[in-house]
C-alpha cells in the first residue's frame, strides 16, 4: 500500500527523505567524542595567514583548544583565566612536569562575513593574544566534541610515543565556563598527567684496535651514559651472562677478550636501576 499522497511524485519523496536526512545533524555519521577517544587528523585554516594547519603540526606537545565567539560573555570570562592559568603557567614552567611543551590554539565560532564582527573578532585576539586562531565558524569541528554553544574546551596529548597517553588521545573536553578557577585546576590534571617517552639510551659502537691494545674490546658511546649499564654478553641472544659494568658519566670501556668464551658472538649494554 502506497501511504504517499498522490500529490507527493517520487522525485518529491526522495528529496523530503534527503532534506530529512541533511536536518538531522550536519555531523551526521560522525560520533561525538568522548575522553579516551583518538582525535581524528583534521585541517582548518589559519584565520591571519590563511593557510591550512593540522592537528599533526603539532606533534610532540600537549595541544589545548579552545573555541570562542567575541560577543559571548563566557568566552569573556574564560579567556583571561585560560590565559593566566594555561598558556603563561606552563610557558614560565617549560611544559608541564614532564617537560612537554603546551600549546594553545584558539579556534573562532563567528563568522567574518560582517566587518563589525571581523573588527570585533580582531580585538578579542589581539585583547589576550591568541596565536594561533583557527577558523571553525561552520563549527564542523566544533560539533565533533560538544552539542552547542561556547566555549568549548578540547585537550589532546601529541606525544606519540608516551608511556601512560596514547598518540592524540583526547585527554579532557568541557563545553561552557562558570566564574570559578576550578576548570583551570581540572585543565592542568589532566595535561600534568602526561608522561614523556623513555629517554633513549646512548648508541653502541664496538671496535677492536689491535695497536691500540692486543685483546683488548673497546666500547664507545656517541653520549655519556646518563647512567650506570652493566655489559652482557651471549652467544645465542637468549642467555645474557653478566660481564663488565661501563660507570655513569663514561664514553669508553675496554673489555679484556680473554676473560669472554669464544662462542659469545653478541654483546649488549643493560642500564642498571
Amino acid at each position: 500500500m502506497n501511504l504517499l499522497p498522490r500529490s507527493l511524485r517520487p522525485r518529491q519523496a526522495l528529496a523530503t527523505v534527503l532534506w530529512l536526512l541533511a536536518s538531522v545533524s550536519p555531523a551526521w555519521g560522525q560520533s561525538r567524542y568522548a575522553v579516551g577517544d583518538l582525535v581524528d587528523e583534521f585541517t582548518l585554516t589559519d584565520r591571519t595567514t590563511g593557510k591550512p594547519v593540522r592537528l599533526s603540526d603539532f606533534t610532540g606537545s600537549i595541544v589545548f583548544l579552545e573555541w570562542f565567539a567575541h560577543w559571548c560573555p563566557f568566552c569573556v570570562a574564560a579567556a583571561p583565566q585560560v590565559d593566566d592559568g594555561i598558556v603563561d603557567h606552563y610557558r614560565n614552567r617549560g611544559g608541564n612536569p614532564a617537560g612537554i611543551p603546551v600549546v594553545h590554539i584558539a579556534l573562532n565560532l563567528q563568522a567574518d562575513t560582517q566587518s563589525r564582527d571581523r573588527t570585533a573578532t580582531t580585538a578579542f585576539i589581539q585583547r589576550y593574544g591568541f596565536d594561533p586562531v583557527l577558523q571553525d565558524t561552520q563549527r564542523m569541528l566544533a560539533r565533533r566534541f560538544a552539542d552547542g554553544g561556547q566555549p568549548i574546551f578540547a585537550i589532546i596529548n601529541g606525544v606519540t610515543n608516551s608511556p601512560n597517553a596514547r598518540p592524540w588521545e583526547l585527554l579532557d573536553t568541557l563545553q561552557n565556563y562558570g566564574s570559578t578557577q576550578s576548570p583551570i585546576e581540572r585543565f592542568r590534571a589532566a595535561i600534568d598527567r602526561v608522561q614523556a617517552a623513555p629517554a633513549a639510551g646512548p648508541s653502541l659502537r664496538v671496535s677492536m684496535d689491535e695497536s691500540l691494545r692486543p685483546g683488548v674490546l673497546r666500547i664507545d658511546l656517541d653520549t655519556e651514559a646518563r647512567a650506570e649499564f652493566g655489559v652482557e654478553v651471549s652467544e645465542d641472544l637468549v642467555r645474557w651472562v653478566p660481564h663488565a659494568t661501563l660507570p655513569k658519566g663514561a664514553r669508553t670501556l675496554d673489555v679484556a677478550l680473554g676473560t669472554i668464551a669464544e662462542t659469545s658472538r653478541f654483546i649488549r649494554l643493560i642500564q642498571r636501576p
